[in-house]
């Protein structure tokens, strides 16, 4: 639906009205060209079945008998666009509170009123349809605003960052590139002075972080595509291997369909089973995810990719023999 601002503040206006108001009038209050408002009271009397009349010489009203009885029909988002706005409404409200409160409440006022406005009664979307997050960490927001800013204004940061693999902290000096929202958590992806490599660093592991004089090194975009989405997972990197994995029948009722990469290739085979392709460079969020299925998958390929589950497995059986 377009316009659809000015179509509700027409309606307020024609609800309220006790007398035809002239042309003039509602075109400075909607701030609209003459022409713009008759295509605005057209798509409202031909879509929308207000019932509009134009009173000669006096001006647009809605007639006697249906005044205070019609209402707008409420509009409904498509999928995508009712999933933006949950997302953007539930991004806005895990913030922490002080993160931007000011800059931030006008959207925030402006993403409720719109999600109110879609289901046409009082209560707001958000009380009906919910989004959960997953695995979200704490304390990922504590240096938001200095790396969002970094990468804004293509300015390097120095950070202290814990790294969860050796349990330490170490002072790295980055270039940001973009920051990353995935599995409700944000990574700054950047270029490391200190390793001279691009890597994702997890903001919640990020303790503190310092704005240099000093601008960014510009890495170009393909090159970003390529560490970052190419493969699997979030630490993803160039390609290393294509996992082939076979799931069974059973499990395959759950997978089908499941995007777990953009360049994944999948197939039927004909004994009922599904198998899958993905490419990847570091193993260990792949890994995670297989054994998320169990005895419903096995890994075909490559050999150190399924020598590397077995390995899991092997000590996680272990860990259960030693408190039996």
């Amino acid at each position: 639906m377009q316009h659809i601002d000015k179509i509700y503040h027409l309606h307020n206006l024609l609800t309220s009205a006790r007398h035809p108001i002239p042309l003039k009038t509602l075109q400075e209050k909607l701030g609209e060209s003459e022409r713009n408002m008759y295509r605005l009271t057209r798509f409202m009397r031909d879509r929308l079945n207000a019932p509009l009349e134009f009173k000669r010489g006096k001006g647009w009203q809605y007639r006697e008998d249906q005044r205070g009885i019609y209402a707008l029909p409420g509009f409904w988002l498509n999928d995508q666009e009712l999933h933006a706005l949950l997302t953007m409404q539930q991004l806005l409200g895990n913030l922490d509170p002080q993160l931007l409160k000011e800059e931030l409440a006008p959207f925030k006022r402006r993403i409720a009123e719109i999600l109110k406005k879609t289901t046409g009664k009082v209560g707001a979307v958000g009380d009906y349809i919910r989004l959960l997050p997953y695995n979200s960490r704490d304390r990922q927001y504590d240096c938001f605003q200095t790396l969002a800013s970094a990468c804004l204004q293509r300015q390097q940061v120095r950070v202290t960052y814990h790294n969860r693999s050796h349990d330490q902290s170490e002072n790295r000096v980055l270039s940001p590139q973009m920051l990353i929202y995935y599995r409700d958590n944000w990574y700054l992806g950047a270029y490391c002075h200190n390793k001279g490599e691009l890597h994702p660093f997890s903001l919640d592991r990020i303790l503190t972080a310092e704005t240099l004089a000093l601008a960014s090194q510009t890495i170009p975009p393909a090159r970003l595509d390529d560490v970052f989405f190419s493969t699997f997972g979030i630490f993803s990197g160039t390609v290393q291997a294509v996992a082939v994995l076979r799931f069974t029948p059973e499990a395959a009722r759950w997978v089908e369909g499941v995007t777990w990469h953009k360049n994944q290739v999948a197939s039927w085979q004909p004994d009922g089973a599904y198998e899958l392709r993905i490419p990847y460079s570091l193993p260990t969020e792949l890994i995670g995810e297989i054994l998320r299925f169990g005895e419903g998958v096995t890994v075909l390929e490559p050999p150190e990719l399924r020598a590397a589950v077995c390995e899991k497995l092997e000590k996680m059986v272990a860990n259960y023999q030693k408190s039996a």
